[in-house]
C-alpha cells in the first residue's frame, strides 16, 4: 500500500511541475468563427402575415442607422431567400419601398447580417420578404416559403 501512495505522490509531483511549462509552451487556437460581437437588442412589436410571406418588427421609437450598422436579424419561418427593408415614416408599407439591395440567403442558423452602406433616418420598421415574389416583383423562387422576424441587433 505504502507503495501505491508514494506513485500517485509521484505522479502528482510530476503533474503539477509540468502543467504550467506545458501551458506556457502551448499556443492558443485560433478560432474559425470568431464569437459575434453583441449588439443592441432593438424594441418594439412584433408582426407577421401569412398571406404576403413577411415579418416585421415595428420599432418602439424611431431610431436612425448609419453607414457602416449592422443589423443582425434573426429569420423565423420557412423561406430560403429573402428581402429586408426599412421603412421610414411616412412611407408606405404596401409598396416595396425601402429595400435594402438583392435578395439575400438565408443560412442555415438563420440570422442574416446586414451592413447598411448609407445613412437611414426615422425608421419606424423593420421587415423580412419571404414567399415566391414579394409584390410581384421580386421572384425568389416558387418553392421559397415565408419570413417572420424572430429578433434584430443593431452592432455599431
Amino acid at each position: 500500500m505504502r507503495k501505491g501512495k508514494m506513485l500517485v505522490i509521484s505522479l502528482l509531483s510530476v503533474l503539477l511541475v509540468s502543467t504550467p511549462v506545458l501551458a506556457k509552451n502551448s499556443k492558443p487556437k485560433a478560432s474559425a468563427n470568431p464569437p459575434a460581437s453583441r449588439g443592441e437588442v432593438l424594441r418594439g412589436t412584433f408582426g407577421a402575415s401569412d398571406h404576403w410571406g413577411s415579418g416585421w418588427l415595428d420599432l418602439k421609437s424611431s431610431k436612425d442607422f448609419k453607414k457602416g450598422d449592422t443589423l443582425r436579424i434573426k429569420v423565423g419561418g420557412t423561406a430560403k431567400k429573402i428581402l429586408v427593408r426599412l421603412l421610414a415614416r411616412g412611407e408606405d408599407p404596401n409598396l416595396p419601398v425601402g429595400i435594402l439591395g438583392a435578395a439575400r440567403e438565408v443560412p442555415g442558423n438563420r440570422t442574416v447580417e446586414v451592413k447598411l452602406d448609407s445613412d437611414y433616418k426615422d425608421i419606424v420598421q423593420i421587415s423580412v420578404h419571404g414567399g415566391p415574389n414579394p409584390w410581384g416583383q421580386f421572384p425568389l423562387g416558387g418553392g421559397n416559403g415565408p419570413a417572420t422576424i424572430e429578433s434584430v441587433e443593431l452592432v455599431r
